[in-house]
């Protein structure tokens, strides 16, 4: 007579389980795990019925040897231990960060210098066999509200830049002048000069960082305390240096809602919502970690815009804390290739008698902790 075998007899699928298809095959991970296993299917299907438990002579489901593999490898373990916690941090992201974690990782670099001539010859007629995007958004109307091209005052040495630039959330009811506005849009977002890349096209060079120089940030500007620039939203031309009028009616009431009612935009004097063109970046870097590079240009470009503000007077705060399906839908982009970053702030900051944000303060004794 065969013995049902009970739970301790039984191995579990480690909780949670990541399985994902790549160009490669199929990948199995875990939080847990320090280990991802290339897979053929049918192991893959033997970790899907082990959800339910599975012997360890594979029960007519696998070889012994596999279930044996899989258990060495912590992939299969007794019912006890898929109580466990991930582990810091992925017990708190979640398993979607665990695979774009997993998916930009270890990524093959485009164009070394120290590349096979034939590889890289291959790599670059394969870039070049797809319609080059064009680096700058296409005119939505032929209004423009062309921005003066006079510098304002910037007179600031670096030291105190690097010193005094803090995020200000509290902002005075005051106006910028049109000057100082010109130079924040034209420094963050706008080239300073252009090179030609052969096949790569003609590529602008900014004050930020962007990886290959893809440049794949827009910047779309909700003027709210501007001297000579009427409310409202519109989308930044870099090229021409202008303002092309998207939506009148957009202020303070709008980025409040899109940012969750955090106070950045009740007095700032305009706001500016970052978009990813990203297939100006997926056209020459294909692999998934080019998505965690794109992430990390648009940091560049909030820091430029940080620092800048500190240099010209100003004060700046930044949130990624957007309705991003509301805000695409505001900015008119084309979802899912473009999407929503960045939300940041400037205007005219109020300071305490030490010169810190309103929202700083100064511990006055010893902490318990620090």
């Amino acid at each position: 007579m065969t013995q049902t075998p009970g739970d301790g007899d039984l191995l579990y699928a480690v909780d949670p389980l990541v399985i994902e298809a790549t160009a490669a095959g199929l990948v199995v991970s875990s939080p847990r795990l320090p280990t991802r296993l290339h897979v053929q299917p049918h192991i893959a299907d033997l970790l899907l019925a082990a959800r339910d438990g599975v012997t360890p002579d594979g029960g007519g489901v696998a070889a012994p040897g596999a279930v044996a593999h899989l258990a060495r490898a912590g992939f299969l373990v007794p019912k006890e231990d898929t109580a466990a916690e991930p582990g810091i941090p992925w017990d708190a992201w979640g398993v979607t960060a665990w695979s774009l974690h997993n998916q930009t990782r270890d990524t093959p670099f485009v164009g070394s210098r120290s590349d096979d001539p034939a590889h890289l010859r291959d790599v670059l007629e394969e870039i070049a066999s797809r319609p080059r995007p064009s680096a700058v958004r296409a005119p939505r109307t032929d209004r423009i509200l062309l921005l003066p091209r006079v510098r304002a005052a910037m007179d600031v040495p670096y030291r105190d830049v690097l010193e005094r630039r803090r995020t200000h959330r509290d902002f005075a009811d005051e106006p910028i002048g049109l000057d100082t506005f010109s130079d924040m849009l034209h420094y963050c977002f706008a080239p300073l000069r252009f090179a030609d890349a052969g096949p790569m096209g003609v590529l602008q060079l900014r004050a930020a960082a962007s990886g290959g120089a893809r440049h794949e940030t827009e910047a779309f500007v909700f003027v709210l305390h501007v001297t000579g620039v009427r409310p409202g939203l519109y989308h930044y031309d870099p090229v021409r240096h202008g303002l092309e009028p998207v939506a009148p009616d957009a202020g303070r009431d709008t980025l409040e809602h899109l940012t969750y009612g955090q106070g950045f935009f009740r007095h700032a004097a305009f706001g500016v919502l970052t978009a990813a063109v990203s297939h100006r970046m997926s056209w020459k870097y294909r692999h998934p970690r080019a998505y965690k590079l794109l992430l990390q240009n648009v940091g560049h470009v909030a820091q430029v815009f940080s620092m800048t503000a500190t240099a010209l007077g100003l004060g700046a705060s930044l949130t990624g804390a957007i309705r991003d399906t509301e805000a695409d839908a505001l900015l008119g982009l084309d979802s899912p290739a473009e999407f929503t970053t960045f939300a940041l702030a400037c205007g005219v900051p109020l300071r305490g008698p030490d010169g810190l944000p309103l929202s700083i303060r100064t511990p006055q004794e010893p902490p318990a902790t620090f």
